[in-house]
């Protein structure tokens, strides 16, 4: 009886983390491909930030509109994979850090701006969210979500 317990608890263990990892990967390439088609536009999503760098101001926008669709990306493809679930936690908690810091930022300064998250296409501009506490909630849920796959994954011996 104890010996199906663990069992029964180990394969409800790995469903959920299938489904956590499906959940992320889905929400991340909803997120970078959009983002990836119209870089340029994604840029000024994160001007409207205000953010500025120590000696390079906001110089870093479009190396990072670049850049951020695609870690995006590879962290939810890695998600889909047994063997880089770990690394693709670890980039999708990553980055939802930043998100986070970046939407707490925005909210503490008062700023009434879309979140970016989805980029600007017809199917991207209904997901569309102004930040706010419920996006930093939203966020965190996400996070949460990538902490467990990574901690469930972690290397064994």
């Amino acid at each position: 009886l104890i010996m199906m317990k663990k069992t029964t608890l180990r394969r409800l263990g790995m469903t959920f983390e299938w489904v956590c990892r499906i959940a992320l990967a889905a929400v991340f390439l909803s997120a970078a491909v959009p983002k990836l088609l119209d870089p340029a536009t994604f840029a000024k999503d994160i001007l409207n930030y205000r953010v500025s760098l120590p000696l390079i101001g906001q110089d870093y926008v479009f190396l990072v509109a670049a850049f951020m669709p695609a870690l995006e990306l590879i962290g939810a493809l890695a998600l889909l994979f047994p063997r880089w679930k770990r690394a693709g936690s670890l980039v999708i908690g990553s980055l939802l850090v930043l998100f986070i810091a970046l939407i707490a930022q925005a909210v503490i300064r008062g700023l009434n701006i879309d979140c970016g998250c989805f980029g600007r296409s017809a199917v991207s501009l209904t997901l569309a969210e102004e930040v706010g506490l419920s996006k930093i909630f939203e966020n965190t849920f996400w996070l949460i979500l990538a902490a467990f796959i990574f901690f469930r994954s972690r290397p064994k011996g």
